[in-house]
């Protein structure tokens, strides 16, 4: 029994290496990328969450009109 357990510690433990190890990589892609590389995507974000706003706002506008009406 203690060899298993002392078996699934060991895998759990590649598992985390394994983990942190996609996380430094992660890291050194962002900041080859630099923050000027990330601005962009963010401002395409922006937009289509302003649009999605805006869809909403006029739905919900056009609804209560025809309610009104």
């Amino acid at each position: 029994m203690d060899h298993t357990f002392r078996m699934l510690g060991r895998e759990h433990e590649a598992d985390l290496e394994r983990e942190a190890l996609k996380w430094q990589r992660a890291a050194a892609v962002r900041e080859s990328r630099g923050a000027d590389a990330a601005a962009p995507h963010n401002d395409d974000r922006t937009k289509k969450r302003v649009q999605l706003v805006l869809a909403r706002v006029t739905a919900l506008v056009g609804r209560t009109a025809r309610a009104e009406a």
